[in-house]
């Protein structure tokens, strides 16, 4: 049996054996984790079974935490897992939305600004099939902002509209999910200038 590569997306303080991950090749499951406390946050190694409809997770092996990026800004980190727990659909395998999200392990200097976190979020909300309609965003500029790398985008010195659109855009999305009222981390948003701007 080959092991798998996972990012913990949830724990449970009351039942310490369940927790949900992402993994790279189920998508977002639900497990029941035997014999090994894992923590949120964790990328992590590990053998699955599945007893229908419950996954099995055992030999749980930590392979790296985003410590850096939590140093930094913890309401960030939060607030990526919060995004990947309520907008992935289960079971749902996407590697290209699985290895952007293990940029915060890989690349942590990738979100040294608030301006890198906004193109990092919006490539992520991107990848859960949001499209140009949520806010005022032009066509070519929204196709510009999915297909370019962040660091060309942020050299390209984006007009200041331009972000504010993103801001609007970001809002707009996380706002659309019919479970918003639960979110823990919209705050992180509105504290980077995402919210609505009428």
């Amino acid at each position: 049996m080959k092991k798998r590569v996972g990012i913990v997306l949830k724990t449970y303080p009351f039942d310490q054996r369940r927790c949900l991950i992402y993994d790279r090749h189920h998508g977002r499951i639900s497990c029941m984790n035997k014999g090994f406390t894992v923590f949120t946050g964790a990328l992590i190694s590990y053998f699955v079974t599945r007893d229908f409809p419950i996954f099995f997770i055992t030999g749980v092996h930590v392979l790296d935490a985003p410590f850096s990026v939590a140093r930094k800004d913890i309401f960030f980190l939060h607030h990526v897992l919060e995004l990947c727990c309520y907008f992935l659909p289960d079971r749902a395998v996407d590697l290209k939305t699985f290895d952007l999200v293990k940029c915060v392990y890989t690349d942590p200097q990738l979100f040294s600004s608030t301006l890198r976190k906004k193109l990092f979020l919006f490539k992520l909300l991107v990848s859960f099939c949001f499209y140009e309609g949520h806010a005022p965003l032009s066509i070519n500029m929204f196709h510009y902002l999915a297909s370019e790398s962040i660091d060309s985008i942020e050299q390209s010195f984006l007009h200041l509209e331009v972000e504010k659109n993103i801001d609007r855009w970001l809002f707009s999305c996380v706002k659309a999910h019919p479970k918003f009222e639960e979110f823990k981390t919209v705050r992180f948003l509105k504290n980077i200038g995402c919210h609505d701007k009428t």
